[in-house]
């Protein structure tokens, strides 16, 4: 089910960051090595970080999608310095020792923010949406009724089974309707939220 496989997703992820504090940051050669030997070093651990936050990111916004604004801003906390640490390191000259320095705070701020995406993870897992979680169960009783369909059966069951599958096959509908709707509230969320940030405070230019 999703909420397992956000809690596995939340794990791995705390597991990474951990890595890079103890095997990297923590390192203080790092501070005097080139550039592309911290990238090397890195490289493998960002990379898997950036995928188990956008997968996180993506399971929060199903299970809470009402939050939806607060997810993506905790997303791209996380994500802003991992992207700084990334370009510093690319973009550097090969003799520039103290770009690896640079490039390390960058780092420990990415980690700083990882701890907060971290923990509305666990917010979210511990408190989803109710009608979601419906909505998955749902689903996995649809995806039972596929089974039921090629098991050989007396006829008198045949006759019940068959009025189930029908029965989920309308529940499946319904599904299908409110995952629509689930979707349109977020794009709504998101224009709402563009025409927000137009505003300016009074006073200011």
């Amino acid at each position: 089910m999703m909420i397992r496989d956000l809690e596995g997703k939340i794990s791995y992820l705390e597991e990474l960051i951990q890595r890079i504090s103890n095997e990297i940051i923590a390192n203080v050669s790092y501070e005097r090595a080139k550039p592309t030997d911290l990238w090397a070093k890195s490289e493998t651990d960002i990379n898997a970080v950036k995928g188990a936050a956008k997968e996180i990111r993506d399971i929060m916004l199903i299970l809470r999608p009402e939050r939806a604004p607060s997810i993506r801003k905790k997303f791209k906390a996380f994500m802003q310095p991992i992207e700084n640490f990334t370009e510093t390191l690319r973009r550097s000259s090969e003799q520039d020792l103290s770009v690896s320095k640079q490039a390390l705070e960058q780092l420990r701020a990415a980690v700083a923010e990882g701890q907060g995406f971290i923990d509305l993870a666990r917010e979210i897992l511990r408190n989803p949406s109710e009608s979601i979680l419906e909505i998955l169960r749902l689903k996995e009783v649809y995806g039972a009724k596929e089974y039921l369909l090629r098991v050989s059966v007396p006829e008198a069951i045949y006759v019940r089974l068959e009025h189930l599958a029908k029965s989920m096959e309308t529940l499946k509908l319904r599904i299908s309707g409110l995952e629509q709707a689930i979707q349109e509230l977020l794009r709504q969320m998101d224009r709402v939220q563009e025409e927000i940030l137009k505003f300016h405070r009074a006073g200011e230019d």
